[in-house]
């Protein structure tokens, strides 16, 4: 066998060997590819077409390792995201951070304004990253444990704005890291029907709290007159259970305790015990334990007491998951308690006792589903998150009925107290009636807002053109009527076609949204209002107001726009403004557009002399 020559003390290897090596070469780099293709194929993507897309079905998911970070997640192996066999947005309980992925698309050229809702209020800490194209485009955070004001839209549960995305495809990642149960319902919808889903839930959050008011405040009455224990002691569970149900909805994080990170977690693992706490007392005093009870049953519900007293005092010290999840426990024990309470009072012959029964048999039913739904052991749905709801507004009812069976059975006693509680009943009724009322004149006010939305420019939110025309020819014949000065101002983006051709229309449509939000910041006098005219030009209303007048506020606007710089990612602008000004007192009706004419060549004078400037009519000498 011939021995290859030495050059420089180096060997060549043999021709077998370099074939070899290339092959795993060749080998190595298939196998990159492949990854990579499986990669990009591996996540899902949920099309964006201006209706609510659930993404909960799409998304994939991975426990985080300790001390994992963002860049090692993107490196996960495939194989370790996972997907649920069910789509469950309830995981329960889980003692370390959880990661979640998915792919949109259509983002970037819908209309409206799109984002995904994280519709859970109660997560410690939660951080969504948008990708485009592997670069980091926007990283949002929200929770519990976090300032109210880091979260980017000031919302009871978190929303975040994919108005960063300009391809057509980005990708999602979201970290959720919490110390109860962990809910992902997650959703991609766009700004205006979230807000009109919040909508309904504050409809029903009100009626659900106005209920409890009017029943505190009905059986505050009613211990004032008759001085009947069970009636503080059921005014004290409405206001606790209210509380709680309060800070359950995120109405507690969102406008009493927002400056204070863990408030919230901390009223929850303090109420939680602290409502059975009420709870139970308001029955051993309702079905009269002392008398029907047996020593048993007081140790019982004596224990009960005890336990749940020391859970409200350790929560200030115990972890809040642990408090959470002994509560869960123990409120679904306290609640059939009661309810075995109810049926003995029943069978020794106590009347009240029935109907106390039925309302805490139904309590029991709901709060079972409530806490299945909370754990996880079902699937977790909007009327499961509200069945404690739902079942405390069933358990109300049906107690004001036995309350006033009660009171029918000691109405010998308390004749002059019963008319007066009959009448304080009218009284109620009538105020539940005009609750109803009111709710019913704050649906119409909600579709008056919808035919507003329909005299609204999309992009800009002021009024469009169609609705400048008929607004501003109403305008001038009451000017023409009163005798009073009309203003009208053009205001027009200097160079944005330019604008537009070298940073990009989304960057364009984002000045245009910008200059409309200066527009409102500047023009707040009485009657005065806005409209998007065309393109990137805008036209003001100023009735009752001079030219002059009419000028210091198109100056004021100018040094707005001049001082208001407007970034997007790499692209950075100071947008400035020509204005044309022009006023008169009608001497005939329907000449509007004549003075609209004149304000649009003060504008064209405004662009001829240089641009951000604001010209008057006067200046145009006698041919205007």
């Amino acid at each position: 066998m011939t021995v290859p020559k030495r050059i420089h003390g180096d060997s060549f290897p043999t021709p077998a060997l370099s074939v070899h090596i290339r092959q795993a070469f060749l080998s190595c780099c298939l196998l990159l590819m492949a990854l990579l293709a499986q990669h990009a194929k591996a996540i899902e993507t949920a099309h964006f077409s201006s209706e609510k897309v659930s993404l909960l079905p799409l998304l994939e998911f991975v426990h985080e390792r300790p001390g994992e970070t963002l860049e090692q997640i993107l490196v996960r192996p495939e194989s370790d995201w996972q997907r649920r066999d069910t789509i469950n947005s309830n995981f329960g309980q889980i003692d370390r951070p959880i990661w979640a992925r998915v792919r949109i698309s259509g983002v970037s050229s819908a209309f409206t304004q799109p984002l995904i809702r994280l519709n859970y209020p109660h997560h410690d800490y939660v951080d969504l990253y948008l990708f485009e194209h592997g670069r980091l485009l926007r990283h949002f955070e929200a929770g519990d444990l976090r300032p109210f004001n880091v979260r980017p839209i000031p919302q009871r549960t978190p929303w975040f704005p994919l108005d960063a995305a300009t391809a057509e495809e980005q990708e999602i990642y979201l970290r959720i890291a919490t110390e109860g149960p962990l809910v992902i319902p997650l959703d991609l919808l766009t700004y205006t029907d979230a807000a009109e889903e919040e909508k309904l839930l504050y409809l029903w959050a009100g009626a659900f709290l106005g209920i409890i008011m009017i029943m505190m405040i009905y059986n505050s009455f009613l211990y004032l007159s008759l001085r009947e224990t069970s009636y503080l002691l059921y005014v004290i569970y409405l206001a606790t259970a209210g509380f709680m149900q309060m800070a359950m909805f995120g109405f507690g994080e969102q406008y009493f305790w927002s400056d204070y990170p863990g408030v919230n977690n901390q009223v929850i693992a303090f109420l939680s015990p602290f409502v059975q706490v009420t709870a139970i007392a308001f029955v051993l005093n309702f079905v009269d334990l002392q008398k029907f009870g047996s020593a048993m049953d007081r140790g019982v519900a004596y224990l009960m007491l005890f336990v749940l007293t020391v859970m409200s005092i350790a929560s200030f010290t115990v972890p809040y998951s642990l408090i959470i999840s002994m509560a869960y426990s123990i409120a679904l024990i306290g609640v059939a308690c009661g309810l075995y309470v109810g049926i003995k009072g029943w069978v020794l012959g106590m009347k009240s006792a029935r109907l106390f029964t039925i309302a805490w048999f139904v309590h029991l039913v709901f709060i079972a589903w409530y806490l299945l739904d909370t754990t996880g052991r079902i699937p977790s749905t909007e009327l499961g998150n509200q069945a404690f709801a739902i079942g405390f507004i069933a358990e109300l009812s049906l107690l004001s009925i036995a309350f006033a069976d009660k009171m029918n059975q000691e109405r010998e006693l308390r004749v002059n107290s019963q008319t007066k509680l009959l009448d304080m009943q009218m009284a109620m009724n009538k105020e539940l009636d005009n609750k109803v009322k009111e709710r019913t004149a704050a649906l119409e006010k909600a579709n008056r807002r919808l035919e507003e939305l329909s005299v609204t420019d999309g992009l800009t939110k002021l009024f469009n053109r169609r609705y400048f025309d008929q607004v501003f020819r109403d305008h001038y014949e009451q000017s023409y009527k009163d005798q009073h000065p009309i203003s009208v101002m053009m205001v027009d983006i200097d160079f944005f076609k330019k604008l537009n051709d070298e940073h990009g229309h989304a960057f364009g449509d984002l000045c245009l949204v910008r200059a409309a939000q200066l527009i409102r910041k500047v023009v707040t006098m009485p009657g005065a209002f806005a409209a998007r005219y065309g393109g990137e030009e805008f036209v003001v209303v100023l009735p009752k107001t001079t030219e002059e007048r009419a000028a210091q506020v198109g100056e004021v606007l100018r040094k707005a726009f001049a001082q208001s710089k407007v970034t997007q990612g790499e692209h950075e602008k100071i947008m400035t403004v020509s204005i044309g000004v022009a006023a008169e007192i009608p001497t005939y009706p329907g000449q509007q557009e004549k003075l609209l004419g004149v304000a649009d060549a003060c504008l064209y004078q405004s662009k001829e002399n240089g641009r951000n400037q604001v010209t008057r009519s006067e200046t145009l000498g006698p041919a205007a």
